[in-house]
C-alpha cells in the first residue's frame, strides 16, 4: 500500500470516527434548541430538508478533487445519514428507540451495570461472568461514568453515535479495496440499508454487521493472496475480534462467509491449501486477544456446570420470511435490484461481485438453516442477517452504476459527463428518499414517554396508577433499609424497570432469551416457586439459605387485593412467543419474622432481610 494511501486509510479509521462522534454531538446540541412540537410535521420537514443537505455534502465529497477536503466531508456526510433522522425523530424524548421496553430494557440495564462499575459482570446475575458480549455496553457505561450521568441518559446519544461511526468504518474498509469515490457510495448504501432494515434498534450488532460485505471482499483477497496479505489478515482478525465482544451471531455469520470464501478458493483452485492454512492462522491469532477478554471468564466458569440457553429461542416475523429487498418499491429497493443484476452478471469476472454474491448467498443459506433448526427446537435468529444481506446487494449497485456510466459514455462521446451527472442526481434522490422515510419506518418505536428513574415522565408528569411512577420511592426505600450501595444487593422485583435504572443484581432476569446460561433460568423459576410454597417463616429462610445460587435479600412484591404478595414470572415456551407464567404467590405471614423489614410503597411491598452478606 503506497504511503499516501496508507495515510488516508489510517485517517479513515482514526480521525473518521472522531468526526462522526462530533457530528452526533453537534446534532444533539442543536436538536435540544429546536422546537419540534409533538404530533406536528415539523420534524418530518426538518428531516427531509436535512436529508437534502446531507446529500449535498456527500455529492461534494464525491466530486472534490482535494483529498484533504473530500475525506472530512465524506466522514461528516456518512455520519449524518443515520444521525440526522434519528436525532430529529427522538427529539422529544430522553430515551432511545422503544424507551426501556422490550429488548431495550436489558440493554439499558447493561449500561447501568457498567456506569456503576468497570468490573466485568453479568447485567443481571451476581457472581456470574457475563455471557452476552459486553464490550459495547462497557464502553457506554464508562462514558456515562466519565460524564457523571446515569447509564440510561447516554443510551440515545451513544446509540446514534455508534451508527454514525459504523457508517464511517464501513467506508474505511471499502476504501481499502476500491476507489474512494466508490467506497463512499458503498458506505452510503450500507448506512441506508441499516436504516431501512431497522438495524438502528440494535446498534451494537450493526457495528460489525455493516462491515461484513467489505470484510468478504478483503477475505476473498486473502484467499487469493492479493496485496499485502499479512496486514489484511490482521485487519480481518481484528474485525472478527470486535464481533466476538459485541455480538456473537455476527461473529459466527462472518466466520461462515469467510469459510465459504475459503472453500470457493479451493474449489476454483485460486488458493493453495498450505498458504490458506497460514492465512487462517494469522486471522485467528489476530482475533484471539479481543475474543478472550470476554469469553475466557465465561468458558472457565462454565466448565463442568449445567447450562440452559434460550438466546436462540425467538422467531421474529422478519426471520420467518426470506428477505427480497430487490423487489421493494423503495429507493433502497431500486439500489438492491441494480446490485442484484450486477452481481449476477459479473459474478465470474469481478472479485467484488463474487464476494458480495457469496455473502448474499450465505445470508439466504442462513435463513434456510434457521428454518431447519426449528426441528431441533431452536432458530438461528435469521432476522439479524437481513441487514447484512440487504447491504451486500445495495453495495453492488455502486459498481453497477459505474459500469452503466461507462457503457453510456460509449454511446455518445459528446455527452461524456452526462451519465455521471444523472447517477449523482439519482443517488442524491435515493439518500433524501430513504432518510425522510425514517419516521415512518420507526413509528413502532416512537418517541417513548417511559418513566424516568425518579418516577416521572419526560414531561414531568406522574400518574400514581402507573407502576413505574413509584420507581424513585422504591429505590429510596430499598437503599434506606439496606444501607448499602445497589451493586451489593440482590433483588427479586415485581417491577422490572427497577433494576433497569438502578444497578441492583437480580435473582432472575426478566426475559429467558437474555438470561445467562449459567444461571439456569428454569431452575431459578422453580426455586422461586418453592420459596412461595414454604410452610412458615423459618422454612422460607432455610430455603433461601439452602439454594445453589445467592438468594435475594430484597423482595419487591405486588400487593394483591386478597392480601397475598405476588412476583410475576416468565417462562420459555418456544416457539410460542408468549412468556407469561403464573406468578409466585407468597403468603404475607411468610415474612412475619424479625429477619424481615417491610415497607409498602404504592402497589408494592418492599421486604428487606437484615444480616445478609453483601455481594462482593
Amino acid at each position: 500500500m503506497p504511503g499516501p494511501r496508507r495515510t488516508a486509510a489510517v485517517a479513515d479509521l482514526v480521525l473518521g470516527p472522531v468526526v462522526a462522534v462530533a457530528v452526533v454531538a453537534a446534532g444533539q446540541v442543536l436538536a435540544a434548541r429546536i422546537p419540534v412540537p409533538a404530533g406536528s410535521n415539523v420534524g418530518l420537514a426538518l428531516t427531509a430538508t436535512g436529508g437534502a443537505l446531507v446529500a449535498a455534502v456527500l455529492v461534494a465529497a464525491a466530486w472534490s478533487r482535494r483529498t484533504a477536503l473530500a475525506a472530512p466531508l465524506a466522514w461528516a456526510g456518512l455520519a449524518a445519514v443515520p444521525a440526522l433522522p434519528l436525532t430529529l425523530f427522538l427529539v422529544n424524548t430522553p430515551h432511545y428507540l422503544f424507551g426501556v421496553g422490550g429488548d431495550q430494557q436489558f440493554r439499558v440495564e447493561y449500561l447501568t451495570r457498567f456506569a456503576d462499575s468497570a468490573r466485568l459482570a453479568d447485567f443481571a446475575y451476581a457472581d456470574l461472568p457475563p455471557y452476552y458480549p459486553a464490550a459495547w455496553f462497557w464502553v457506554g457505561g464508562r462514558v456515562a461514568a466519565l460524564a457523571g450521568v446515569e447509564g440510561w441518559e447516554v443510551h440515545k446519544a451513544y446509540s446514534i453515535a455508534t451508527l454514525a461511526v459504523t457508517a464511517v468504518l464501513a467506508y474505511a474498509l471499502w476504501a481499502l479495496v476500491t476507489t474512494r469515490r466508490r467506497a463512499l457510495g458503498a458506505g452510503v448504501a450500507t448506512a441506508l440499508a441499516g436504516l431501512a432494515t431497522q438495524a438502528a434498534y440494535s446498534p451494537y450488532s450493526w457495528l460489525t454487521a455493516a462491515l461484513v460485505p467489505p470484510l468478504a471482499v478483503l477475505g476473498l483477497r486473502l484467499v487469493r493472496r492479493r496485496g499485502p496479505w499479512v496486514r489484511t489478515a490482521v485487519l480481518v482478525g481484528l474485525v472478527l475480534g470486535l464481533a466476538a465482544v459485541t455480538h456473537t451471531q455476527i461473529l459466527v455469520f462472518a466466520g461462515f462467509v469467510l469459510a465459504v470464501l475459503a472453500a470457493d478458493g479451493l474449489f476454483t483452485r485460486r488458493a493453495r491449501p498450505a498458504s490458506l492454512a497460514v492465512t487462517v492462522a494469522v486471522v485467528l491469532v489476530a482475533a484471539l486477544p479481543l475474543t478472550l477478554v470476554h469469553w475466557l471468564p465465561y468458558l472457565l466458569a462454565s466448565a463442568g456446570r449445567p447450562t440452559y440457553g434460550a438466546g436462540q429461542h425467538f422467531l421474529a416475523e422478519t426471520g420467518s420470511r426470506w428477505p427480497l429487498p430487490m423487489l421493494d418499491a423503495t429507493p433502497l429497493g431500486a439500489l438492491c435490484l441494480l446490485g442484484t443484476v450486477w452481481i449476477v452478471v459479473r459474478f465470474r469476472s469481478s472479485p467484488v461481485a463474487r464476494a458480495l454474491g457469496l455473502t448474499a448467498a450465505c445470508g439466504y443459506a442462513w435463513y434456510l438453516l434457521s428454518t431447519v433448526a426449528l426441528a431441533a427446537g431452536t432458530t438461528l435468529l435469521a432476522f439479524r442477517i437481513q441487514p447484512i444481506l440487504t447491504a451486500a446487494l445495495a453495495c453492488g449497485a455502486v459498481w453497477g452504476a459505474a459500469e452503466l456510466c461507462r457503457w453510456l459514455r460509449t454511446l455518445d462521446l459528446r455527452a461524456a459527463a452526462a451519465p455521471a451527472a444523472v447517477v449523482t442526481v439519482l443517488a442524491a434522490a435515493v439518500v433524501v428518499g430513504q432518510v425522510q422515510a425514517v419516521p415512518q419506518q420507526y413509528a413502532w418505536a416512537g418517541a417513548a414517554q417511559d418513566y424516568r428513574p425518579d418516577g416521572t415522565r419526560p414531561d414531568g408528569s406522574r400518574d400514581p396508577a402507573d407502576a413505574d411512577a413509584w420507581l424513585g420511592e422504591l429505590r429510596a426505600t430499598i437503599d434506606g433499609l439496606t444501607g448499602r450501595t445497589p451493586r451489593e444487593v440482590v433483588v427479586a422485583s415485581a417491577n422490572r424497570t427497577l433494576p433497569t435504572y438502578t444497578p441492583y443484581f437480580t435473582y432472575q432476569a426478566s426475559q429467558p432469551q437474555y438470561a445467562n446460561p449459567l444461571a439456569d433460568f428454569p431452575a431459578r423459576t422453580a426455586q422461586v416457586r418453592r420459596w412461595a410454597a414454604a410452610s412458615d417463616p423459618r422454612a422460607l429462610l432455610a430455603a433461601l439459605d439452602g439454594g445453589p445460587a445467592r438468594a435475594p435479600s430484597v423482595f419487591v412484591l405486588e400487593r394483591a387485593a386478597d392480601g397475598t404478595l405476588r412476583l410475576p414470572l416468565a417462562e420459555d415456551r418456544f416457539p410460542d412467543p408468549r412468556q407469561g407464567a403464573a406468578p409466585a404467590v407468597f403468603a404475607p405471614q411468610l415474612f412475619d419474622d424479625p429477619a424481615w423489614q417491610r415497607r409498602d410503597v404504592g402497589p408494592y411491598a418492599v421486604l428487606v432481610r437484615a444480616g445478609v452478606a453483601p455481594v462482593p
